[in-house]
């Protein structure tokens, strides 16, 4: 099966997604070439925003622990579930995951686009150079 597009983006990350949105927007047929299931890059995915979202329900439970009671605020057994705490950080990154999945779709219905799960690699150590 051969594709022909106007611009192929490598990896659907904050710079991929964006990309591609905006060239989709101008009428360009665009490919999003991402090799993970989601949408989002390794920020949104595994580092930065799950990251994030553990840290704010760490941070909540220490201050209840530690700060409340000088605000007048009495919290007896407070206690971590991590299960849960968990289930929050994957709903946080579900939920972004599927905006941004949201967004190219939307933004590929105007034009001819699609994304595409595969690996790519350049088939040089050279830099690819356009025509234009």
């Amino acid at each position: 099966m051969t594709n022909a597009h106007d611009l192929v983006v490598i990896g659907a990350g904050p710079g991929g997604y964006v990309a591609a949105i905006r060239a989709a927007q101008l009428g360009l047929n665009v490919g999003v070439i991402e090799k993970e299931s989601r949408l989002g890059g390794t920020c949104l995915r595994i580092g930065c925003i799950p990251s994030k979202a553990l840290l704010e329900s760490s941070e909540l439970f220490h201050e209840t622990k530690h700060s409340f009671a000088s605000h007048g605020i009495v919290a007896k057994d407070v206690a971590l579930d991590l299960k849960t705490m968990l289930a929050r950080k994957d709903g946080v990154v579900d939920q972004l995951t599927k905006g941004i999945a949201g967004l190219l779709k939307k933004s590929f219905t105007r034009s001819t686009a699609s994304v595409i799960r595969c690996t790519s690699r350049s088939p040089s150590k050279r830099p690819t150079r356009s025509n234009g």
